[in-house]
């Protein structure tokens, strides 16, 4: 009897595993600055950060397929860190507190964190004129809680 052996196929990656991975590299430091900003504990924050991202690419495909992936993950990411976040401690809670939440973390991301007005709006998956008009919003109304 004669067997006849068939290469085996090497292992597959997940579709657009390079994408997932580029996703993260170009995103996960300016991810861990605004968690770090929110939440006191810097081990915390890392924890943070990794549970969002992990949790993405579980997911991947389908955020891919959503309307604007980067806004998604935005959300989760905020959303995350609004969880770990404990007590009224920082300015970034402060941010929080007194704004919309878009608001909040343009002002977080642009003012403390010191981003460029684009970069911020790609990270939050926005278009720049929002984000713009988004930080015009935020600077009248914080003038105007300061004025009272």
């Amino acid at each position: 009897m004669i067997v006849i052996s068939y290469p085996r196929r090497p292992l597959r990656r997940p579709l657009f595993r390079l994408e997932f991975t580029a996703f993260c590299e170009a995103n996960r430091e300016a991810y861990l600055r605004y968690a770090r900003e929110r939440i006191d504990d810097p081990a915390e924050a890392r924890r943070c950060v990794d549970t969002v991202l992990n949790t993405l690419e579980a997911r991947w495909i389908a955020v891919l397929g959503s309307e604007c992936p980067a806004a998604q993950v935005w959300r989760d990411l905020r959303a995350e860190t609004g969880h770990r976040t404990i007590g009224p401690a920082g300015r970034a809670m402060k941010f929080h507190a007194v704004l919309a939440d878009d608001q909040a973390d343009i002002m977080l991301l642009h003012h403390h964190l010191r981003l460029s007005v684009d970069r911020a709006a790609r990270l939050m998956g926005l278009a720049d004129h929002d984000a713009r008009a988004l930080l015009r919003g935020a600077e009248r109304n914080l003038g105007s809680l300061r004025d009272r």
